[in-house]
């Protein structure tokens, strides 16, 4: 079992094994607990992101714009391919977060008919406020292990990860944002 308690997971794991002879039960829980706190920092990430006026698909769309880097601007068609957006979802969204006044138009220098979005003060500032408000909880959670084990975990996720395919990866990601649209 390791080095730790027995928690609500391992009862439930205890029966599953019992009715499912052949169910590995360490694959299961590796999955359900990784299910588990993905679904947890989910529900952190949403009532953060609500707290500093953000949905999920603005703070996506901040945080591609902030990926960029200096001066966070790209047009709208790059940043729907990075989103994986049609261009109809993605003018609707910077549509309303130009309304919400997180986001704004402005033309490009090197386009005399293109546009390119940038984030606002207040765009930047929301985006900041609620990375910081998620990272401190993060770091709250990850403070349960040792340095040395945030290394291990980190590099064995890494691995886990690696066992996906890109392709699947890329189509659970289309899915998700076919979904979100």
């Amino acid at each position: 079992m390791g080095d730790s308690e027995t928690d609500r997971l391992d009862v439930q794991l205890d029966v599953w094994t019992r009715e499912i002879p052949d169910l590995d039960r360490a694959t299961e829980g590796i999955v359900q607990r990784i299910h588990k706190i993905s679904r947890a920092l989910g529900l952190t990430m949403d009532s953060n992101l609500a707290e500093y006026g953000l949905s999920a698909r603005a703070y996506r769309v901040l945080g591609r714009l902030r990926y960029q880097g200096k001066p966070y601007r790209v047009s709208a068609g790059d940043l729907a391919d990075h989103l994986g957006l049609s261009s109809g979802a993605m003018t609707n969204r910077l549509d309303r977060l130009e309304q919400a006044g997180l986001v704004r138009r402005v033309p490009d220098p090197g386009d005399r008919r293109g546009v390119l979005v940038e984030p606002t003060k207040a765009g930047h500032a929301a985006w900041d406020s609620a990375v910081a408000a998620q990272a401190e909880y993060e770091k709250l959670i990850a403070s349960a292990l040792s340095e040395r084990e945030k290394v291990q975990l980190h590099d064995l996720l890494r691995r886990l990860m690696g066992a996906f395919s890109k392709e699947a990866l890329e189509a659970g990601k289309r899915k998700a944002h076919a979904e979100d649209d």
